[in-house]
């Protein structure tokens, strides 16, 4: 009895995990299908349009962080210093993460019978697929940002009329 609903919950954990990396997977194709068409946007809207992809690729990750954090309590925060090379340090990190588990101590029975006891890994291999993929879309966007930056793009405003009855003409 209690081995079948071990199996019906651990069933149940797996159809939540799959589903939330299927819907995080849809988010990322979408914001990389966004940042192919970049290209067809006219010259003068392309920083606004890069800067409201970031927000947004970087609100999906922090809704994945958010959700790893509330399951696992483990926190993939990583806005400290970072000493050297981000890339390397944010691998680290995700490895670390990935490889952190609980074990249950092995009881008599199983110690007798020579069975192992359970491992569980803290953070599930899609949660953490989707949140590497997540980090690396905001620092795709961060580095098209940079380009923009060095290009001078980014630090021009706009030009946009203004037609109020208030200005009447005046820029």
């Amino acid at each position: 009895m209690f081995g079948k609903k071990k199996k019906m919950l651990r069933k149940h954990k797996t159809q939540e995990v799959q589903a939330r990396f299927e819907r995080n997977e849809r988010a990322g194709k979408d914001i990389y299908a966004r940042i192919a068409d970049l290209k067809n946007v006219p010259r003068d809207n392309l920083p606004d349009a890069v800067f409201m992809l970031f927000v947004e690729a970087k609100h999906q990750s922090e809704l994945i962080r958010q959700s790893v954090k509330d399951r696992t309590r483990y926190d993939f925060n990583f806005v400290g210093f970072v000493d050297g090379d981000l890339a390397t340090y944010l691998a680290e990190e995700a490895a670390h993460a990935i490889r952190d588990h609980v074990t249950n101590p092995q009881t008599f029975l199983e110690a007798m019978s020579e069975q192992f006891p359970d491992v569980h890994f803290t953070i599930q291999q899609q949660d953490a697929v989707s949140m590497v993929a997540s980090m690396i879309r905001v620092q795709r966007l961060e580095g098209i940002l940079e380009g923009l930056r060095i290009t001078g793009l980014l630090n021009k405003a706009p030009n946009r009329r203004r037609t109020s009855p208030q200005n009447d003409g005046m820029l």
